[in-house]
């Protein structure tokens, strides 16, 4: 969501706009279900993969917002790309998301 707040004018950027939104707030209604807040709950053990699911979705939308955002080569997006690369490093680990893939893209953002 801050990449598009902060860097809306990225032409690169308009075409993950839709799809960055629609994770932010489609882990906004699981949580929501999860917790019972929206008068519903559903069991645990799907809230527990529609949040899993909902966070690799929401890491595979960093990487690539912040690909675009780094490859703009202005300092402010270059430091949001590294600092997008520190989180998901963190993020990839804890939650067990390795892939070659993932793992090399965040490479390159700590090396935009």
């Amino acid at each position: 969501m801050r990449a598009v707040g902060d860097f809306g004018g990225n032409d690169g950027l308009e075409a993950h706009r839709a799809r960055v939104l629609a994770t932010a707030a489609a882990l906004d209604y699981v949580l929501m279900l999860a917790t019972g807040t929206t008068g519903v709950r559903i069991p645990r053990r799907d809230a527990e993969r529609a949040i899993r699911d909902g966070i690799a979705r929401g890491v595979d939308d960093l990487i690539a917002v912040a690909t675009v955002v780094g490859r703009g080569g202005t300092p402010s997006g270059v430091a949001f790309a590294r600092e997008a690369a520190a989180s998901l490093r963190a993020i990839l680990r804890d939650e067990a998301l390795e892939s070659d893939e993932r793992t090399f893209a965040v490479i390159a953002l700590a090396n935009a």
